[in-house]
């Protein structure tokens, strides 16, 4: 079955607004998504690259930009404050849970009430974090307590860290970012592409 994966990570609003679209797109076309979670900051970090919130006139046009995407598409948005938020804690229980078969489900509830509903995390301490991921938890149908240590072992705190690395190595620098094969193509922007590369495979 051909493939398409997709790197991510929480914070990422084009991630957001990719989602649910990729899953339309794979379901069409008969491709199977695998999901990829990244921590964005260290993926800026270790290709050199700068995140959009970093440069002042960026950050002013990402924000209208990001609210035309989703009237476009008519996906719910409630943009969080503050934002960037943290999601290292929500990005070790999606490799925690991606070993359990139960990735999909928290990630997709995750998303949901990060973006759409106003559940992101409010602070940029672990312990402002607990509450939003134990929550999507919860909704995903997972025992919240569980997930929580699970997301602080060091198997995923490993696991997390090994696959941001090899993200950039293969050439991430960005999320959202979709391989089909090893043509890489990054943004939301960039779905039409996605979808070309499957009808031609």
């Amino acid at each position: 079955m051909r493939r398409v994966e997709f790197y991510f990570d929480l914070v990422s609003p084009y991630s957001y607004l990719a989602l649910e679209r990729v899953y339309g797109i794979c379901a069409k076309r008969g491709a199977k998504l695998v999901l990829r979670p990244v921590l964005l900051g260290a993926v800026h970090k270790l290709s050199g690259n700068t995140a959009p919130v970093d440069v002042p006139a960026k950050r002013r046009y990402q924000l209208r930009d990001i609210h035309r995407w989703a009237e476009r598409y008519g996906v719910p948005l409630r943009f969080p404050d503050p934002f960037p938020f943290r999601t290292l804690t929500t990005m070790r229980a999606a490799v925690f849970l991606e070993g359990r078969g139960s990735m999909e489900s928290f990630v997709r509830e995750a998303f949901r009430l990060y973006w759409a509903e106003g559940g992101a995390p409010a602070g940029f301490e672990e312990a402002d974090e607990r509450g939003p991921v134990a929550e999507a938890a919860r909704r995903a149908g997972l025992d919240p307590g569980e997930v929580l240590e699970g997301a602080s072992s060091p198997e995923a705190r490993r696991a997390l860290r090994e696959a941001t690395g090899a993200a950039v190595e293969r050439g991430v620098f960005g999320t959202p970012a979709f391989f089909v094969g090893e043509e890489l193509f990054w943004g939301n922007d960039r779905l039409c592409f996605v979808e070309a590369a499957l009808e031609g495979d």
